[in-house]
């Protein structure tokens, strides 16, 4: 039987299956269309749980045999596909967590489904991406990594043509922010689909994440929001996995729609992030960063609660250290703020 006949009929794949379907993607032998049908038909699929962990392992392996470790290391992304074309929420609250001395490294990509993704808007900021080998040193100055999913795995050049073939999310979506280079000890992901934030949760578990939170955003977005519950599922090595609901006034926030958290261009995005980070913007836009950041200091363990990590993060911008980390980091500063 074929991988892709497999892939069709069979509703458990092994583990060498799902081995040969990444390294058939990343095959620069194969035609994109043969891959391209093989990708399509996987995320078609229903979402399995062993093979989601079987799929993070074989992608890292392509790279990292042993996975390279910084103590205290912590991502905070989203899987994109939610469609929502917000601001750049999670890079934004990176500089909020890393100002209160969690050791961020964040990994993201150029969009695939919005106007801005993260890599987009760090250009437009004049900050550049670290190589592996050199996180030691970037975190020693500025306590603060942005890793581009490009340079870390650079087999992605197979895979990203291959992605903008195809309509919509594909489970690399799901995949992007679990393939992190470091084996963290902390991470926030954001989820398009609710149906995926129980099995990311348990695959996290299963990479030894010592606390993280997966999340989908009320009302469809792979961010909390402050528009309705926001599904939570919280990771803990020690005590297991545990859901719960949470929405912006358990937390002190203003409920608002979605739509006011549209962004636009990288340009866009960071004259957003900049009016965010100097205290200037105390719209919806504030609120759902300081959402996510307060989310992201809880779960590293600098807040007690999710509601001490949301007022940690107001104080961190309103005393100016979020912007002073934006600066520290190599962040540029425009005349059009305001």
């Amino acid at each position: 039987m074929t991988l892709i006949q497999k892939i069709q009929t069979q509703p458990n794949l092994t583990q060498q299956d799902i081995n040969t379907f990444i390294q058939t993607l990343i095959n620069p032998d194969i035609d994109n269309e043969t891959k391209a049908e093989l990708l399509r038909d996987y995320t078609a699929r229903p979402l399995n749980q062993t093979e989601v962990t079987y799929l993070v392992a074989a992608m890292i392996q392509t790279m990292y045999p042993v996975q390279p470790v910084y103590p205290g290391a912590m991502c905070v992304c989203g899987t994109g596909g939610d469609k929502s074309n917000s601001f750049n929420i999670s890079t934004t609250a990176s500089f909020i967590v890393a100002a209160a001395g969690v050791n961020v490294l964040k990994h993201g990509n150029r969009s695939i489904t919005s106007a801005s993704g993260s890599s987009d808007l760090l250009n437009k900021m004049g900050i550049a991406s670290s190589q592996v080998a050199d996180v030691e040193t970037r975190m020693q100055e500025t306590g603060l990594a942005f890793l581009n999913a490009t340079d870390t795995y650079p087999v992605m050049k197979y895979i990203q043509p291959i992605r903008k073939m195809l309509e919509g999310p594909t489970i690399f979506n799901i995949l992007g922010p679990m393939i992190h280079p470091f084996k963290l000890e902390y991470q926030v992901v954001g989820v398009y689909n609710p149906e995926f934030v129980k099995p990311m949760a348990e695959t996290l578990y299963d990479l030894g994440r010592k606390r993280a939170i997966v999340l989908h955003g009320a009302n469809g977005m792979d961010e909390a929001t402050l528009s309705g519950e926001n599904i939570i599922y919280e990771v803990n090595q020690e005590t297991g996995i545990t859901s719960y609901h949470l929405n912006a006034e358990d937390v002190g926030l203003t409920p608002a729609s979605n739509e006011t958290l549209k962004g636009g261009t990288p340009a866009e995005n960071l004259e957003i992030t900049l009016n965010i980070l100097t205290g200037k913007d105390h719209s919806s836009k504030r609120d759902v960063v300081v959402l996510n950041a307060g989310i992201a200091l809880y779960v590293a363990e600098k807040a007690d609660s999710i509601q001490e990590g949301v007022t940690l993060a107001q104080q961190l911008i309103d005393e100016g250290k979020a912007f002073a980390q934006y600066k520290k980091t190599g962040g540029q500063v425009y005349d059009y703020i305001g």
